[in-house]
């Protein structure tokens, strides 16, 4: 199972049914040789080079930055602006529990108007979450579909390693020269 639905910290495996069928053949493929990937050089020995599928973990964003539960939310602000993000993983002994958005913090009005709020009063606690060996093809159509910006990548032992964003698989795109085959 590549995907999983959290719900307060546990983890739910989940079959989004528009993955099956004539999408499982399709798959972003590099078009020139990247051998930086442990995984995908054992998944793919069959293939040749310039077919290797590219998988979460080889443009996933890591390290991440997380904040814990009981943040404040000026400090998960401080923790956006300092590091130039856009969402904030809500963890709980590395595992995640919550995700804060931006936009999560401009519904609330981050003028100083409520300096008490806490990271577990605003955080978004029903997530997807990739494992870090799930297909790129398949959560570039999970991000389409279900209309989010980016998800939580685990390992699989179920801890937090990283994070994919729309802008993470554009960057593939555009600096590994992909393809949908």
């Amino acid at each position: 199972m590549a995907f999983f639905l959290a719900t307060n910290g546990q983890l739910h495996p989940y079959n989004f049914r528009y993955l099956d069928g004539d999408f499982e053949k399709a798959r972003l493929e590099r078009t020139e040789v990247h051998a930086s990937s442990r995984i995908n050089e054992s998944k793919s020995k069959a293939l040749p080079d310039h077919q290797k599928e590219f998988y979460a973990i080889d443009v996933m964003t890591k390290p991440i930055h997380t904040m814990a539960v009981d943040s404040l939310l000026k400090d998960v602000k401080n923790v956006m602006k300092t590091y130039d993000i856009r969402h904030v993983p809500i963890v709980k002994d590395r595992h995640i529990v919550g995700m804060i958005s931006d936009r999560d913090l401009l519904k609330v009005g981050m003028s100083g108007t409520f300096p008490f709020l806490k990271a577990a009063n605003i955080m978004s606690t029903v997530l997807i979450v990739a494992l870090d060996e799930t297909p790129l093809a398949h959560i570039a159509r999970v991000l389409m579909e279900e209309k989010i910006s980016c998800l939580p990548v685990i390992d699989s032992n179920q801890m937090l390693v990283g994070m994919i964003s729309r802008t993470d698989i554009l960057r593939a795109v555009v600096y590994n020269r992909l393809v949908l085959k």
